[in-house]
């Protein structure tokens, strides 16, 4: 694991445990939840996929900004409440996505409008890693997501590959 990942893993242990002990309803996605999942960190990982509940995203901010870490909002982009979040080196730790949650189905707001962003909260689990306790997307749910990013065009990345390889599946790519 190389350096960026361990601080990587040790934000993601202090965002779940600020989550617990706050009430904060959450989910991790992306690479991370998959080795979260699996129960090990399997590769090195740049950032941290994290989806707060929108209603907490002020106080999530704020969070993050009290431990000097630099919270950018994306501008120009397709999601108008999505945020970059940088470390004191100016490195992106943490992809911060907030959704809305109704009826069981997770929202997005895209171009201004709330639509189902693929996710639904029943299907988030959680998983034990390192005896803390991490609210994880489903895997698969985020395999589903790396093949529609490469249908959108962007590359099927060696990481990518490794996630599909380490669940036992073909992209068929």
């Amino acid at each position: 694991m190389d350096k960026h990942t361990h601080e990587i893993v040790g934000l993601v242990t202090e965002i779940a445990r600020a989550a617990l002990s706050s009430e904060k309803q959450y989910f991790i996605g992306g690479g991370l939840a998959i080795d979260l999942s699996v129960g090990k960190i399997t590769r090195n990982h740049h950032d941290i996929d994290f989806h707060p509940m929108l209603k907490d995203a002020t106080w999530w901010i704020n969070w993050f900004e009290k431990r000097r870490l630099l919270v950018k909002k994306i501008e120009g982009g397709h999601f108008p409440e999505t945020y970059n979040i940088f470390d004191q080196g100016g490195e992106m730790v943490v992809d911060l996505w907030p959704m809305e949650l109704k009826e069981g189905v997770l929202l997005i707001n895209q171009d201004g409008s709330y639509v189902d962003a693929g996710r639904h909260w029943e299907e988030t689990r959680v998983v034990k890693y390192n005896g803390v306790d991490f609210n994880v997307e489903n895997p698969q749910r985020v395999l589903e997501q790396k093949l529609r990013h490469v249908k959108q065009g962007q590359p099927f990345r060696d990481q990518d590959r490794h996630d599909f390889k380490l669940l036992g599946q073909d992209p068929g790519i």
